[in-house]
């Protein structure tokens, strides 16, 4: 009874769900015990360092791999065996894989075919979907005769005109360059909501993940380390790994001297902080943290409860705004990050004492390092 309540559950709900799927290759554990679920109309994206195990999980979801145990549901329905081609799925890889023999018309009506469609629906859907992605007028060029952009497109509306459950993305814009890649995120975010398909788009970037999605699923050896919002995932990190692995932040190790009223203080070895507690927060010891666009430096530091002084060491003119990178007593970096030119970059050079100063609002409080053991977390963000 318990199965049947489940099933339709996500037949209504959930368009992809994976439980407590685990898959090794030898000794390695590619992923350990994972589930999670992929609402409809998502765009989901899994994200990680190189080796987290977020490819293997694609590739299990689409049938490429075989799950050592768990189960996947897709529409409701438990795929276990079913092959790729009868899951009601799409994939768009790094490669995009469009055929060099065959036309533009062709390459986006070969799914359709496939399906035995009469060849006038073939005809009336690619129309409409070339419009939709703006291919018309091309039709019968061959890919290599195209830009990256227009082949991206291509691949793109393949997998849409079959109107799938859902579309797996493998890092497709991974070999693109910057301005172009910058683009075609655009158009892939206008599409996903012209379209209302569902998503699940797997990258290691982090700029391109707080861009595209609707929610973030971080991992780390394969395991889980955070779903959630852009904002959750960036603005309130559930560990220190999360918090690092997306953009900028400073960090101190302290220990927690009081609570109450909806807040903490902190006891560091640079000075004695406050933080608003937004979780309860059980441990003892503790990471304080605080991002360099909520830090202030110089003269506007003194607004703010928490203050504490360093030394200049670095000054970088990023165009749009200033980072200031600051040494404080104990040795550790703070940056702090400003549209406006706080402080005259030849101080630079003088390491001369700046103060910097931070809301209680705005600060973080980190009681895990990582929810997977012992791991050297910087080592693993960089990849050394």
């Amino acid at each position: 009874m318990q199965t049947k309540i489940l099933r339709r559950y996500l037949m209504v709900e959930k368009v992809v769900s994976a439980r407590n799927l685990t898959k090794t290759f030898g000794k390695v554990v590619a992923l350990k015990n994972v589930s999670f679920d992929v609402d409809r109309g998502e765009f989901f994206l899994i994200i990680g360092p190189s080796g987290c195990g977020k490819t293997t999980l694609l590739r299990c979801l689409a049938g490429l791999e075989t799950p050592d145990s768990g189960h996947i549901f897709i529409g409701g329905k438990n795929v276990e065996g079913v092959p790729t081609r009868e899951r009601d799925i799409s994939l768009v890889f790094q490669n995009l894989a469009l055929f060099p023999h065959k036309n533009v018309y062709d390459n986006i009506a070969f799914g359709l075919r496939m399906r035995k469609t009469p060849e006038d629906v073939v005809r009336n859907k690619v129309e409409n979907i070339m419009k939709i992605f703006g291919l018309e007028g091309i039709e019968n060029r061959l890919p290599e005769k195209l830009s990256a952009g227009q082949r991206q497109r291509i691949a793109l509306a393949r997998s849409t005109i079959i109107g799938p459950s859902v579309i797996f993305f493998d890092e497709p814009l991974g070999n693109i360059d910057y301005r172009l890649r910058k683009k075609l995120e655009l158009e892939l975010k206008l599409i996903h909501k012209k379209l209302g398909l569902t998503f699940i788009y797997v990258t290691h970037d982090q700029e391109q993940a707080m861009t595209l999605a609707t929610k973030i699923m971080v991992m780390n050896y394969g395991v889980i380390e955070q779903i959630g919002s852009p904002t959750e995932i960036y603005s309130n990190p559930s560990t220190v790994f999360v918090a690092k692995f997306f953009g900028d932040i400073n960090m101190l190790s302290g220990e927690i001297a009081s609570k109450g009223n909806g807040m903490a203080t902190i006891k560091t070895d640079v000075g004695t902080f406050e933080a608003r507690l937004v979780n309860d927060v059980v441990e003892k010891k503790i990471a304080y943290a605080i991002r360099p666009e909520k830090t202030y430096i110089g003269a506007s530091a003194n607004e703010f409860e928490n203050k504490t002084e360093g030394k200049i060491i670095s000054i970088f003119n990023k165009g749009s705004y200033f980072e200031y990178v600051a040494q404080l007593p104990n040795g550790v970096e703070f940056k702090s990050v400003s549209q406006k030119q706080a402080i005259p970059i030849d101080q630079a050079q003088m390491r001369v004492e700046v103060l910097l100063g931070w809301s209680s609002s705005d600060a973080l409080l980190l009681e895990k390092p990582s929810v997977v053991p012992g791991i050297n977390i910087d080592k693993v963000i960089l990849g050394a």
